[in-house]
């Protein structure tokens, strides 16, 4: 991405180069031991509300892709499909506006301890 004459982002120079992959973009998560696990868990527990009176006042299919996530973000999924339900109610929140804006902060919290 852009931004006048900044450029906000990778750079990366190759210069003969045989067999390159790329960036390696892997993230870890959770490193902290059982003090993340226990914040991670009270924020998920403070975003489930949160989730429930956002659902009240979204429409219809939003509400439903909301209420469907939720037990994907409580961690009955694995860690991509938590992150991925993280961003999908996030990107609804965010365009709920000032009433997502609780939930979507909880939100880059909890990504935050997922380690990104």
């Amino acid at each position: 991405m852009t931004a006048g004459d900044h450029f906000h982002g990778d750079v990366v120079h190759m210069n003969q180069t045989t067999n390159s992959v790329g960036i390696d973009k892997r993230r870890t998560t959770l490193s902290g031991g059982p003090a993340a696990a226990a914040d991670l868990e009270r924020a998920v527990q403070q975003l489930l509300p949160l989730l429930q009176e956002l659902r009240e006042q979204l429409p219809p299919l939003a509400a439903r892709t909301v209420e469907a996530a939720e037990a994907e973000i409580d961690g009955s999924a694995g860690p991509e499909a938590r992150r991925t339900a993280l961003e999908r109610v996030g990107g609804i929140a965010e365009t709920a506006g000032t009433v997502g804006a609780p939930a979507l902060a909880v939100i880059h919290q909890i990504l935050t301890l997922l380690g990104g």
